[in-house]
């Protein structure tokens, strides 16, 4: 289960290379509506990639996972 959701966190992460040169070609022709939208569409990769990674850790410590120190 965790490993599931580690790997979507990374796809997500993933996708930011593409959502950024989208959004910096649309601020480049001063199409601010579609550069607002890929910017916003940044953030989500961001903030899905980071939820999924607190509740892979937090599956993790609740199934007897070992801290490495």
């Amino acid at each position: 289960m965790w490993s599931n959701m580690m790997d979507d966190a990374v796809d997500q992460l993933n996708k930011i290379k593409d959502a950024k040169a989208k959004h910096e070609d649309a601020a480049k022709k001063k199409d601010w509506n579609q550069a607002t939208l890929w910017a916003e569409q940044v953030w989500q990769y961001q903030v899905k990639a980071a939820d999924l990674g607190l509740r892979a850790k937090t599956y993790l410590e609740q199934n007897g996972a070992k801290k490495v120190k």
